[in-house]
């Protein structure tokens, strides 16, 4: 996984946060994903309805998947905040721009 991380630190790098957010929202819309940017960190849920009868009384549950910050020039993806499916797929989304 760390050279996967590397790759998305790489890629992370090439613009600002915002751009970043806006690319990964782009590429992750309908999939179940709740990106949330504050200053340089951004943060990506996974997001699921949970219980309820035909919807009703269901929870949503956020479970983060990532979260990447930037200092500067240095980017940050701390690996106890980065699920290795989600950085996976993530990897492979990206590859593909």
């Amino acid at each position: 996984m760390d050279d996967t991380l590397q790759r998305l630190r790489r890629w992370v790098s090439h613009g600002t946060m915002r751009q970043f957010y806006t690319e990964l929202e782009a590429r992750l819309k309908g999939q179940g994903y709740e990106l949330e940017l504050e200053g340089d960190t951004l943060t990506v849920y996974s997001v699921e309805r949970k219980g309820g009868f035909l919807g009703i009384g269901a929870r949503t549950v956020r479970r983060p998947r990532l979260r990447v910050i930037r200092h500067n020039d240095y980017i940050e993806v701390p690996e106890e905040s980065a699920d290795p499916e989600f950085v996976a797929l993530l990897a492979e989304i990206l590859q593909s721009h």
